[in-house]
């Protein structure tokens, strides 16, 4: 028989109920329960956010192949309640849509509707009695298609957007470490901020906090940075000379004895004999690499002779000496 499909059974209570509002809520609440997860699945969050910004855009048929997806059925659990929900709203939402067409697909009278608005009704309402459902006229006639009506209540629901992180610190932070002291990540939070005001903790193991490698290695402000897919957070510690400190007091470079101090090009001059030692304030002294220091050749040339001055300069003290022209 020919199904009928009108007015006063599309706006029955069974369908008339916010169902764009249940499926943006349900989606959100997918969001928030893997966002708690430590190795939370950031896809999955992307395609329930995807799906959220169709419904609310008017293409609510957009959220049926992604909650029928396996992938997605087995990331929710085939035999959990969350699932079953998702699926009887994905059904609803297709019969709304065919529906508006005054064409029920497949069906070959009324008992079609009526089932599926009972389980609707199960799913979706805090109420341990269904409604009754809408009473099917003893005969109908066929009717031209209807198209649906959009509510006057408008839906409320937003879908977050992540704007950055930002870190806290307990008690437990340690803001000033001693020289030879490493980094200790305790008494650090970090929080995904949303547009909305709203923020969820980042568990420790999804991001990342990255300090100099030569951390500690003197005194002064290190920066470290706490990273979480495309947001970065920086913040400074203080390292701290202590009584037992060894400071370093001067820098020296020796040659051999037969070394003359003159070279044929000023500009080049080969310092590959050329020996550096750091000295420190324990008297403790330590041979440098080439990589240690630099080098500047300043030109101090006069009318009588060509020469210049070498300086050579380790962190914060130097030592000079002066190469002629042969």
């Amino acid at each position: 028989m020919t199904v009928t499909v009108n007015r006063d059974i599309f706006l029955h209570p069974d369908f008339n109920g916010d169902l764009t509002q249940y499926l943006c809520d349900y989606l959100n609440s997918l969001i928030d329960e893997e966002l708690e997860k430590e190795d939370a699945d950031f896809d999955f969050i992307d395609e329930c956010a995807s799906a959220i910004n169709s419904i609310r855009d008017g293409f609510i048929d957009a959220v049926i192949p992604v909650i029928s997806r396996k992938d997605f059925m087995a990331k929710l659990g085939i035999r959990t309640v969350r699932f079953s929900k998702a699926f009887a709203a994905a059904i609803a939402a297709a019969i709304m849509l065919v529906t508006a067409n005054g064409i029920i697909a497949g069906a070959t009278d009324y008992n079609f509707i009526e089932e599926v608005s009972k389980k609707i009704v199960e799913l979706f309402t805090q109420s341990d009695e269904a409604p009754e459902p809408p009473t099917q006229p003893a005969t109908t006639t066929t009717a031209p298609p209807v198209t649906q009506e959009q509510t006057t209540e408008d839906s409320t629901t937003t879908v977050r957007t992540a704007e950055a992180i930002a870190v806290e610190f307990s008690s437990d932070f340690k803001k000033e470490y001693n020289v030879g002291e490493s980094f200790s990540p305790d008494g650090i939070k970090v929080f995904l901020l949303y547009d909305d005001g709203s923020r969820v903790q980042i568990k420790q193991n999804n991001y990342t906090l990255k300090a100099s490698p030569d951390f500690g290695k003197k005194a002064g402000y290190e920066t470290v940075t706490a990273s979480y897919k495309n947001f970065d957070y920086s913040f400074k510690v203080r390292i701290l000379n202590t009584k037992e400190t060894p400071l370093l007091t001067s820098v020296y470079a020796t040659f051999p004895s037969d070394y003359d101090f003159k070279a044929d090009n000023l500009d080049r001059i080969d310092l590959s004999i050329m020996k550096v030692y750091a000295v420190y304030s324990d008297e403790n002294e330590r041979e440098l690499t080439a990589d240690d220091y630099t080098v500047e050749i300043t030109d101090i040339s006069t009318l009588f002779e060509k020469k210049v001055i070498v300086t050579v300069k380790y962190e914060t003290v130097s030592c000079s000496f002066t190469v002629f022209k042969e």
